[in-house]
């Protein structure tokens, strides 16, 4: 049996440790940011659409709690000795943070894009069943085979379980470019491009994930402790703040496209311009408040 060193057991330098933290805090004022925009803008969204909105605000303010956790157990989990950080026992739990508010967030980010769509009801009731228990068993597995399984130390159950991550990885896929395929055609030319941009950030940002787990347990060392570090901050950024925009303005577009359809809908108050610098798009047609 292959023993693997994890993450938290390695050793960094000055410029290793103070890197990991700026990306931290970098990420974490990030959310806070977007935290306070989102409180603000979700009423522009109405009805059925309202739902991926409020989602999203959820979304921001589980990774917002969640950084401000785990930028606490990384400064707590090593022990500075000359020009070195050396990890406790407390250094554990920066990286299981991590899965602990995915195994919240990620289901919610498939809610989400589930809720914008344009998928008849039985389609995205099952969509939606599927997926968010797809998604609970990735990051599950994925806990599994880095924390439980021989403290994640053992290389054969530390792949294994990696690959039945995979397998629920790849559900999620096809899912995502099912739900894509069917919506497109069915949506408002206005909200095509952004649900189109949606799907696809979020399909490209969750691979760095498994790149990250097979990369620490594959290769050890304070360099790869920075750059794993590094990425699952950019990833979480990306996956919970531009897919959370981009699901906004959807959610946004399709909301004035239901409004202009139905001559009997009480139109919200809008100033003459755009509104928005978040949901601005030279196609949709502006309305004068009355």
């Amino acid at each position: 049996m292959t023993m693997l060193q994890p993450p938290w057991s390695v050793v960094l330098t000055q410029s290793e440790h103070d890197l990991i933290l700026f990306a931290m805090v970098a990420a974490g004022l990030s959310l806070l940011a977007t935290l306070v925009r989102v409180r603000f803008t979700s009423g522009e969204a109405h009805g059925s659409f309202r739902v991926a909105s409020l989602t999203a605000n959820a979304v921001v303010a589980i990774a917002f709690v969640s950084y401000l956790a785990i930028i606490a157990a990384f400064v707590m989990g090593y022990t500075q000795v000359g020009g070195e950080y050396r990890p406790n026992s407390g250094a554990r739990l920066s990286w299981e943070l991590r899965y602990m508010d995915w195994v919240v967030t990620v289901p919610l980010l498939v809610l989400e894009l589930v809720a914008i769509s344009a998928l008849a009801q039985p389609t995205a009731d099952r969509i939606r069943r599927i997926g968010m228990v797809s998604a609970v068993a990735m990051i599950a597995s994925g806990f599994l085979g880095a924390f439980i399984v021989a403290g994640g130390r053992d290389s054969t159950s530390y792949a294994l379980l990696g690959v039945l991550g995979a397998v629920f990885f790849a559900v999620l896929y096809g899912l995502f470019v099912y739900a894509m395929r069917v919506s497109l055609p069915r949506l408002p030319a206005a909200a095509r491009g952004s649900y189109r941009s949606a799907a696809v950030v979020l399909l490209i940002t969750w691979l760095a994930y498994p790149i990250v787990y097979g990369l620490v347990g594959a290769f050890t060392g304070g360099a790869v402790v920075v750059v794993a570090q590094l990425a699952l901050c950019a990833a979480d950024m990306i996956a919970k703040i531009g897919f959370g925009t981009l699901v906004h303005r959807t959610a946004v577009l399709r909301s004035r496209n239901d409004e202009s359809l139905d001559p009997s809908t009480v139109r919200r108050p809008r100033p003459a311009s755009r509104d928005s610098v978040y949901v601005a798009d030279s196609r949709v047609v502006e309305f004068d408040e009355e």
